[in-house]
């Protein structure tokens, strides 16, 4: 009797006595199995704590600093792109050790094992340079804080905010919410978009029958009531830099704002709107191409015109036009 039930100790299956094999299943399941298992729970609960103890120990070294809005959000960025970092370190170690104690229990043999291990890693060494390339490049990315998750970056000829910074890829998201995934060996030349601060770039094209003064005191207005208004966005006083160039039909005002890492793009929407509704308060219109066409009827002229075609003679000019851009 087995676990309550009755069997036949004269039954086979194939040769293979059932009731025999029951048991050594039972003692097995009693005596690695329940250390397999053990050691699975085990390797789970390593990792929630180190995940918690990284995600306290960063919390305590990379502290925000009160009243320094610039410097938290580097921080706050800095701490996410190291936790996610050594999270995974410590998943990929804790169950790389699961594993292997896993097989002892299982009668594997460990040290021909690791020896095979240690071969395949000098051969992948060898004929994977690249991924080589890519771990150093993404440990000195992380290492000297070139960019964090959360950043803004502009990286070869792909823009996004970065989601994810690995050892061997980047990842980015666009607008689109399209994840464009980098090596980090591939990375050549990085624009980082929300490094320590941002700056919007007001250009404002007006007609060139309009009153500079007036458009200057309208934007410059806009620009301080909107710093009065959201502080937390802005780090200096607004500048209005005056005429930038004059095209074919404007003449380009520019104005500039400092502004938090990430906050020049709502910050520049919503200037934008109130200028143009202070713009149209003032009764100062946007520009736009006009064309003025002149004909003059010239008689003679034109009677020569006639003659001169009926004798076979070439063409005369009989209408004179010209065309001229105005505002």
């Amino acid at each position: 009797m087995v676990l309550g039930i009755d069997m036949d100790p004269n039954f086979a299956l194939h040769g293979i006595d059932t009731s025999k094999l029951l048991d050594q299943t039972i003692l097995w399941l009693l005596g690695p199995g329940v250390r397999i298992v053990m050691i699975i729970l085990l390797a789970w609960i390593a990792c929630r704590v180190g995940r918690l103890s990284i995600t306290h120990a960063l919390d305590l070294t990379l502290h925000d600093r009160p009243g320094d809005v610039v410097a938290n959000i580097q921080i706050s960025k800095r701490r996410q792109t190291l936790r996610n970092l050594f999270v995974k370190i410590l998943e990929v170690i804790v169950f790389a050790m699961a594993i292997l104690m896993i097989l002892g229990d299982l009668g594997f043999a460990i040290g021909p094992i690791l020896a095979s291990a240690g071969i395949a890693g000098v051969a992948i060494g060898l004929g994977a340079q690249s991924l080589v390339k890519d771990v150093i490049a993404g440990a000195f990315i992380i290492l000297e804080n070139q960019f964090g998750v959360g950043d803004v970056v502009r990286i070869n000829d792909r823009a996004g905010v970065v989601e994810n910074i690995g050892l061997r890829a980047t990842t980015l998201r666009d607008q689109e919410g399209i994840a464009h995934i980098i090596p980090n060996g591939k990375i050549d030349t990085t624009s980082v978009l929300t490094k320590g601060w941002s700056q919007i770039v007001l250009d404002l094209d007006v007609a060139y029958n309009t009153d500079l003064d007036r458009a200057v005191s309208a934007i410059e207005k806009v620009l301080k009531e909107y710093a009065a208004e959201f502080p937390e966005n802005v780090l200096g006083e607004p500048q209005v830099l005056g005429v930038e160039s004059l095209a074919d039909n404007c003449v380009k005002i520019r104005s500039t704002l400092k502004t938090a890492p990430g906050r020049q793009w709502d910050a520049a929407r919503l200037i934008r709107r109130r200028i143009k509704d202070q713009l149209t308060n003032l009764g100062i219109q946007a520009p736009f191409q006009q064309h003025i066409a002149w004909i003059h009827a010239l008689s003679q002229n034109h009677t020569k015109a006639n003659e001169q075609k009926e004798s076979g003679s070439p063409d005369a000019t009989s209408v004179i036009s010209s065309t001229e851009s105005h505002q």
